[in-house]
């Protein structure tokens, strides 16, 4: 049962840290998937099995290679001079979705509770610096605690059953949706090996690191499966608006649409705090100084360029990390002996 309860813990860091902004507005699932019709849906079954397995391959890779994170891990897999310049695009990407993280955290409490922008932005940074305090540990005790909420959220959606608009229907010969399923999944691997790799690193249990990846896969794709095909059902509705899923929290009572902010920031928060996570234990491998220290700085620069606003930030950068991290999923799709240290078993 201690085995089970890790896995489950793991996959919740794992899930917390896929799911964020984009994810519980519906902006990416109706971009990626539903923008698609019912191809869309065939999209969110490859993307459950992408997530499964390369998220289980990354955290064994890292435990075979002893990699304690993405700095080192990245020097293994492609060598010294293209490992460092993956550790520069993975640290501009973890970054950047940082910043737009905590611009979106600040754009939430200012619209929900009238809270100003910047202030909301600086207390999220005051919280977030106390939970990393207890590095690997609590950032696992924090995401299973709010997971559970994401999928009772997903739960609702289900349960309210929504309309019955007409439904897109994407042309048998287009398969652009493969294309945009693997970009998919490359964008958020790209951002989850900031806690994937350390968690490979620290967990000795290998069969940890299976449960923990099928568990986390399969919850990721079912709840992406409820919110597309709630948005599906009510596509003529939901297709040009910034916030998709609006459209069916707004028929929800007060109550229920608080649950839904609360949702909304803790998803924003749990991808924000992995991501810190990951950059402060790359750049403890490259300056000797205290890990407060180092989140410091980084929430500081983030804080800065949070200025530029969370829209514009969104509309320049996403498109940008989805590219950057196919060379990484490539890199891990490869078969296990011809990486360094030969065949590998998840036994």
């Amino acid at each position: 049962m201690k085995l089970w309860g890790k896995s489950i813990q793991v996959a919740a860091t794992y899930i917390g840290t896929v799911v964020g902004a984009g994810f519980a507005s519906g902006q990416e699932i109706l971009a990626f998937f539903t923008s698609y019709g019912h191809a869309g849906t065939v999209g969110i079954l490859l993307a459950t099995a992408l997530f499964v397995w390369l998220g289980y391959k990354m955290m064994l890779l890292a435990h075979r290679l002893r990699t304690p994170s993405y700095e080192s891990f990245n020097q293994q897999l492609f060598g010294p001079m293209l490992g460092r310049i993956m550790n520069v695009l993975v640290f501009l990407t973890l970054f950047g979705v940082t910043t737009v993280m905590l611009a979106g955290a600040g754009s939430v409490l200012e619209e929900q509770f009238h809270i100003p922008y910047l202030l909301g932005t600086a207390c999220t940074v005051l919280l977030a610096l106390l939970l990393l305090r207890k590095g690997l540990e609590q950032l696992l005790l924090v995401n299973a605690l709010v997971v559970p909420s994401m999928l009772l959220f997903a739960l609702l959606i289900l349960l309210d059953g929504s309309a019955e608009s007409p439904l897109p229907l994407a042309k048998p010969s287009d398969y652009t949706f493969v294309w945009k399923t693997i970009l998919y999944v490359s964008f958020n691997l790209a951002m989850a090996q900031s806690v994937l790799i350390p968690i490979g690193y620290a967990i000795r249990e290998k069969v940890v690191l299976f449960r923990a990846a099928v568990i986390g896969g399969v919850v990721l794709g079912f709840m992406l499966l409820v919110v597309h095909t709630a948005m599906l059902a009510n596509w003529d509705d939901v297709r040009f608006m910034d916030i998709p899923i609006l459209f069916i929290t707004d028929r929800w009572n007060e109550w229920l649409q608080l649950f839904f902010v609360f949702v909304l920031y803790s998803e924003i928060f749990t991808t924000l705090i992995s991501n810190v996570f990951g950059i402060g234990q790359q750049l403890r491998e490259l300056v000797e100084q205290p890990e407060s220290r180092l989140y410091l700085c980084l929430f500081a620069a983030a804080f800065l360029l949070c200025l530029i606003g969370y829209s514009q930030l969104l509309m320049f950068l996403y498109p940008l990390f989805g590219y950057l991290g196919l060379s990484t999923l490539c890199r891990i799709s490869v078969p296990a002996f011809l990486l360094p240290g030969g065949n590998v078993s998840h036994r």
